[in-house]
Parts: structure tokens; C-alpha cells; sequence
């Protein structure tokens, strides 16, 4: 499990805080959705709980351990980030970013193969990362996380709209990939924009606005057309399974 305890941060000079006195949990075995409208503190939350950032108050804390006093090898043995854009600057090829996810680790060509099969890239691992779509980069760096974490089932993963640029299927097949992640006893925690995607692919979600987190539990108990409109400021129906926002 993930918890996050009275987590706050301001980025330094803004004098703003964008994660407001935070607190919540990501249970093992499940996948929790953070929703929210753009510039609410959604990747700055993930951040910190990644440890990419520290935060000015509170703590994040991965099973019995705070993330704050792991060694950056210690942590990436247990957690990986897979961030909104993706970023390769030096010209490897797709096989060489995701054996980055292994650096911290023994070295697994097993784990690396598998991984690159499960994200659909195995036909690409000797093309260079810069020379992919955008999507075929997201698919790499997923194929990296999961190679990092395919040692340990009390792993998280952590990924900021891994899907954005994905064609249907690989949203499809994304998602059957974090479900047997959090499956066997991981935990998942994703941002997303479609709301829609994270009431199917979520167990959980949690809502942010203005730095806060206003709802949390069970997503379909949390994804109700009243708390969805004070959020983001339009009106929701449900048709059918699906949400709609008003004028969509």
C-alpha cells in the first residue's frame, strides 16, 4: 500500500501551495484513478509520491517505509514512475530504454523480453526510442516499468496519463496489463483525463481540485454526476454506462 500523510508542496518562488495537507491510501492489489481538471496538483501528487520530489510537509510511505529516507536504487527496486511525456535523450534503442528499468536491479533479459511482448514493442525493440510515435514512447516507457517492478509483487507502479496517445487497441491492452499488475498484488495508481476509461479501468479514484483530493473510495461510488459538476464546473448525465458532460 501507498499513503500519502498530511502531504503538502509549493514549488520554490511560487508561494503557492499546489498539494494542499494530503492525505490518502493506494491499496495493494487494486488500480486507483486520480481524476481532476488541468492544473489541480494531479502530477505534482504523483511526483512526490514517486519521490521525485520531496514534499514540504508530511510523508509517503510504501508498505513500512517512507519514500523520503530510501536510497534512489532502493526505490526504484520497489516503485516505478512512468511519467506524462516520456524522454530519451541519448540514442538508445527501445531494448536499451527498457533495460533502464532494470539498472537497480539484476540484470533480466527474460524480464525485458516479456516486458517488450506485453506492451506490443517487440517487433520494434531495435528501432531507436526518438524515432517512435509519441504513443509507441508511452508503450516504451510502460514496457520499462513493468520490467522494473516484474520481481516484486509488493511493487507500485505510478503513471501520468499513460494513454493519451494511443490508438484504441493499446488503450485496450494497457489496461489488461495494469489490471494483472494489480492482479498479483501490486499497486496501481494512474492519472487519467477520460473519465469514462478511468471508471472502467479504476477500483478506486480519488478527486482532486485546488491542490486538495475532494472524494475518494469505490469509483462508481465516487464518479457521481453531482460531485463530478462541482469539480469541473459542467453539468454530468449518465447514458447508459457512460458519463456525459453537458453539450458533449
Amino acid at each position: 500500500m501507498l499513503q500519502l500523510r498530511n502531504i503538502s508542496f509549493a514549488y520554490p518562488g511560487s508561494g503557492e501551495c499546489v498539494v494542499d495537507d494530503v492525505t490518502a491510501a493506494a491499496p495493494a492489489g487494486r488500480i486507483t484513478a486520480i481524476i481532476g481538471p488541468n492544473a489541480v496538483g494531479k502530477s505534482t501528487l504523483l511526483r512526490l509520491m514517486a519521490g521525485v520530489l520531496a514534499p514540504d510537509h508530511g510523508e509517503v510511505r510504501l508498505g513500512d517505509m517512507r519514500i523520503q529516507d530510501l536510497t534512489p536504487a532502493a526505490r526504484a527496486a520497489r516503485l516505478a514512475f512512468v511519467p506524462q511525456r516520456p524522454r530519451v535523450d541519448a540514442p538508445f534503442t527501445v531494448r536499451e530504454v527498457v533495460e533502464l528499468g532494470r539498472f537497480a536491479l539484476r540484470r533480466s533479459d527474460e524480464a525485458v523480453s516479456a516486458a517488450l511482448v506485453r506492451c506490443d514493442l517487440d517487433a520494434h525493440a531495435d528501432r531507436l526510442f526518438n524515432a517512435l510515435s509519441v504513443g509507441q514512447q508511452q508503450r516504451a516507457a510502460l514496457a520499462r516499468a513493468v520490467a522494473q517492478v516484474s520481481d516484486r509483487h509488493d511493487a507500485a507502479i505510478l503513471l501520468d496519463e499513460p494513454t493519451s496517445a494511443l490508438d484504441p487497441r493499446h488503450v485496450q491492452q494497457t489496461a489488461r496489463v495494469l489490471r494483472e499488475l494489480a492482479d498479483s498484488g501490486r499497486t496501481v495508481v494512474i492519472i487519467l483525463h477520460d473519465l469514462n476509461l478511468a471508471e472502467r479501468m479504476s477500483d478506486d479514484a480519488w478527486i482532486m481540485h485546488e491542490g486538495r483530493i475532494v472524494a475518494s473510495g469505490p469509483t462508481r461510488e465516487v464518479f457521481l454526476p453531482a460531485t463530478l459538476e462541482r469539480v469541473y464546473g459542467v453539468r454530468f448525465t449518465r447514458g447508459g454506462d457512460a458519463l456525459v458532460a453537458e453539450g458533449s
